[in-house]
């Protein structure tokens, strides 16, 4: 791997990652706003730009964007996140130029016509109305409010319908001409990439814009205890009952504490499965993850589905293996060794794109060196080579602590929806 860096002098960064043994070229712009940045009354906003961003450009309509992509990319999607939003294709090498043109004029050009603006606004509603039907993205919003006071995991990214109608064009179009300038953009392309070339194509696609944006900061709420520990929630015409238990983890720990709390999650994993399902057979589902949020923190949780009469005992037998030493020294030695194994093919594997484009991205929003990336790998390898078992106890008890933990519950109610918190 080979990572290069251009840097312009509005500050755009044109960002390279050759990839050895790539015939393909993955290749995103990312514009470092997302639905974090969301007016309060207008919940929805960004998500509603990045749709209406592909709805026609100055040189090409709706379906000739269409047309073009599924005509020349393997690939080629949109994305908006709490603090990002992207557009990426994935190309044979030899159309790396079509890629940039289509992305470039995508996210600069874009017109967004009144005239998609209706029939986007029903597409976003019905998207968040299959939200508000699932009861593990109530159980999530729901604990987000139990974990968080102020950060942006408390936004709804996909919007709420009175946000949604009050969104009008002008809106659209001041939030892009705001946020959608190159001071405030990244041209990433990795893979059979030719790092010369890629500065060349974006350039001659993207001018010279001096205009700055002031980017927000939230602050880490890693160390402050839940705001509420308990929150049952009610749902007519159920069978089962989800249990969520999850903590916050520190956004600035360092690479070997989040491998060590990756190995946590392993080893809590395999341990609930064997106790909580092959054992006694009380749920079909149930697995714990530690998940990194880049510059917003991590979370530790687990996830369980259960008959409701059992509800209490899965969650007794959870909290007893979150609160259990971990002592298996042939488990930890096998997934360490898997853990090596997974790092030495993760850059040939089909999703090696999105583990660099999250490397990548990574060290961007924490403001790190790009070219870190290059040796990281190598570090984690020596890490996890030199782990012990002491080492994941320690971030264990550091980490992962009964009064650090809230609880939501989602259970059957035989009439109308109700909420009861505790």
């Amino acid at each position: 791997m080979k990572i290069d860096e251009t840097i312009r002098k509005d500050g755009l960064r044109i960002v390279s990652c050759y990839l050895p043994r790539k015939r393909s070229v993955f290749v995103e712009l990312v514009s470092l706003v997302g639905f974090a940045y969301d007016p309060p009354d207008k919940s929805g906003l960004f998500h509603v730009l990045e749709h209406m961003m592909l709805q026609g450009t100055k040189k090409r309509t709706a379906k000739e964007l269409t047309l073009f992509a599924e005509k020349n990319f393997f690939k080629y999607n949109a994305g908006v996140s709490h603090t990002h939003t992207s557009f990426h294709a994935n190309i044979i090498d030899r159309n790396l130029s079509l890629a940039c043109d289509y992305l470039c004029d995508i996210y600069f050009n874009s017109i967004l016509p009144t005239t998609s603006l209706k029939k986007e606004r029903k597409i976003i509603l019905l998207e968040a109305t299959r939200e508000q039907d699932s009861d593990n993205i109530i159980a999530e919003r729901a604990m987000d409010k139990c974990l968080y006071e102020e950060s942006p995991l408390l936004r709804i990214g996909v919007g709420t319908a009175s946000g949604i109608d009050k969104i009008s064009r002008s809106d659209l179009l001041k939030q892009k001409n705001e946020w959608f300038v190159p001071s405030n953009t990244i041209a990433i392309a990795m893979g059979n990439i030719n790092h010369t070339k890629f500065v060349r194509e974006i350039s001659k696609r993207i001018p010279i814009n001096m205009k700055k944006v002031a980017l927000k900061e939230w602050p880490d709420e890693a160390i402050k205890l839940p705001l509420k520990k308990e929150v049952v929630i009610k749902r007519p015409n159920r069978e089962n009952s989800i249990l969520l238990l999850k903590c916050k983890i520190p956004r600035d720990i360092g690479l070997q504490e989040q491998l060590l709390l990756v190995i946590s999650k392993n080893l809590i994993n395999y341990s609930l499965m064997r106790e909580i399902r092959e054992k006694k057979g009380l749920t079909y589902v149930i697995q714990s993850q530690y998940a990194t949020l880049l510059e917003l923190g991590g979370e530790f949780y687990v996830y369980a589905e259960t008959h409701p009469s059992k509800s209490a005992q899965v969650e007794k037998l959870i909290r007893k293996a979150l609160a259990r030493p971990l002592s298996d020294k042939n488990k930890i030695k096998n997934l360490l060794k898997k853990m090596l194994e997974h790092l030495e093919v993760s850059a040939v594997e089909e999703n090696g794109y999105c583990y660099y484009s999250d490397l990548l991205m990574e060290n961007i929003l924490e403001g790190k060196p790009v070219q870190e990336v290059e040796n990281k790998e190598k570090k984690m390898l020596k890490i996890i080579s030199q782990l012990t078992l002491g080492d994941v106890e320690v971030v264990r008890k550091k980490y992962i602590r009964p009064e650090r933990f809230a609880r939501v519950l989602i259970e059957p109610e035989d009439n109308k929806e109700t909420i009861k918190q505790n």
